[in-house]
C-alpha cells in the first residue's frame, strides 16, 4: 500500500511540475518498471519539505531557513537542503515580528545579509537588516516611532545602505558563532540578546554558503 502510494505521488508530481529537473528525478530508464531510485526519493522528499523559496532569490541562489520553535537552521538552494543546522539558542525572551531595542527578543520575517564581521567576538558575524523598511514603516504607523525616529531611520539607510540601530527597534541582529561563551549555556538555554547563535564551528561552515545579499527567512 505504501509502495502503491508513493508511485501515486511521483507520478502526480512528475506531472505537474515539469520544473523539476531530470537531474532531480532520476528514474533508472533499463528497468521495465518506471520506479524511482531510492537516492531519487530522497531528493524529492527534500523538494516536498522545503518551505517556500523567498521572492527575488534564484532557484540556483543559496538562502537560510531558520525555524525557532524547530530550533532549526537550513541552507537550501531551491529546493533542496544543502546544509543544516538541527540546534540554535536565540533571544532570551523569544520571538517577535517587531522587536524592541533592550527586549532580548529575535525578530520574525524575511531579511538579507547586509554585512559581515569577520573579527566579532562571536568568532563570525552575518548581520542582518533589521528593521527592514517594511518593519520601521509598519512601527512609525503604529506609533513605536515617532515621526523623528522614521526620518532618522529613512536617512540613515539611504545614506549607508543599513538600518540604525539606534531608534526604538534596536538592530544589530544577526547569526553568529558562540566565541568564548561556553558551550554548556548555549546546549541549556536561550541566551542571545536577539541573535541566533550556533557553534564556532557551525557558523564557519555556514560561511561557504552566504554573504551579502543572502536571504534569511525566521519563522517563529
Amino acid at each position: 500500500m505504501k509502495k502503491w502510494l508513493t508511485h501515486a505521488l511521483l507520478a502526480g508530481l512528475l506531472g505537474l511540475a515539469p520544473s523539476i529537473s531530470s537531474a532531480a528525478i532520476n528514474t533508472r530508464e533499463s528497468s521495465p518498471v518506471d520506479e524511482p531510485s531510492l537516492s531519487a526519493l530522497e531528493t524529492l522528499w527534500d523538494f516536498l519539505d522545503a518551505p517556500v523559496r523567498p521572492l527575488g532569490v534564484d532557484v540556483n541562489e543559496p538562502w537560510v531557513h531558520i525555524d525557532l520553535l524547530k530550533r532549526e537552521l537550513v541552507v537550501y538552494q531551491g529546493g533542496i537542503r544543502i546544509e543544516s543546522i538541527p540546534y540554535l539558542a536565540y533571544g532570551a525572551a523569544g520571538s517577535q515580528a517587531v522587536r524592541l531595542r533592550g527586549s532580548k527578543q529575535t525578530p520574525t520575517g524575511v531579511f538579507t545579509i547586509r554585512r559581515i564581521n569577520r573579527h566579532s567576538k562571536f568568532r563570525l558575524f552575518f548581520g542582518l537588516d533589521y528593521p527592514t523598511p517594511q518593519i520601521a514603516h509598519q512601527a512609525w504607523q503604529d506609533g513605536i516611532l515617532t515621526d523623528k525616529d522614521y526620518r532618522h531611520y529613512l536617512s540613515y539607510r539611504e545614506r549607508y545602505g543599513v538600518a540604525p540601530a539606534d531608534t526604538p527597534l534596536g538592530g544589530y541582529i544577526g547569526i553568529h558563532g558562540l566565541g568564548r561563551s561556553p558551550l554548556w549555556i548555549h546546549q541549556k538555554r536561550d541566551w542571545t540578546a536577539g541573535c541566533v547563535a550556533v557553534t564556532n564551528a557551525e557558523i564557519l561552515a555556514l560561511n561557504k554558503w552566504l554573504g551579502v545579499g543572502t536571504k534569511v527567512v525566521i519563522r517563529g
